[in-house]
């Protein structure tokens, strides 16, 4: 994963994992109609919640991952509908999903080992609301 990827739009990211066709919106299906609407968004500029659904929908983990890591990083608890929403998508994504994937496993057995420093040494810092 080269560059900048949280400059990168979600029509990007699918146009580099090989989809070519354009999306095609169902109206009658929220999801679908939610997904349309952050195709043109950047990665950075989404909102906690759309990286959380991203997640639960295992779709581009492998760009998304990164991007929910760094947000942890500034604030553990990140979520919309709640805290922890993000570190709860993570936690919920279905083994199966991190194989042939050993570059965000790699991610995230780093994260953990450095969220696990920081409450061993007392040093985990939540931002006030």
């Amino acid at each position: 994963m080269n560059g900048n990827i949280s400059e990168l739009t979600i029509n990007e990211i699918s146009k580099l994992e090989g989809f070519t066709e354009d999306f095609e919106v169902d109206e009658d299906v929220p999801l679908s109609v939610w997904y349309n609407s952050i195709q043109k968004v950047k990665l950075k500029d989404l909102n906690h919640g759309d990286v959380a659904k991203l997640i639960r929908q295992t779709m581009h983990l492998e760009y998304v991952i990164p991007e929910a890591l760094k947000r942890l990083r500034v604030n553990p608890l990140a979520g919309y509908l709640g805290d922890g929403e993000i570190l709860e998508a993570i936690a919920l994504v279905n083994e199966n999903e991190w194989d042939g994937n050993s570059v965000v496993c790699s991610m995230l057995s780093g994260f953990v080992e450095e969220f696990l420093h920081l409450i061993k040494n007392n040093e985990l810092n939540f931002p006030e609301d």
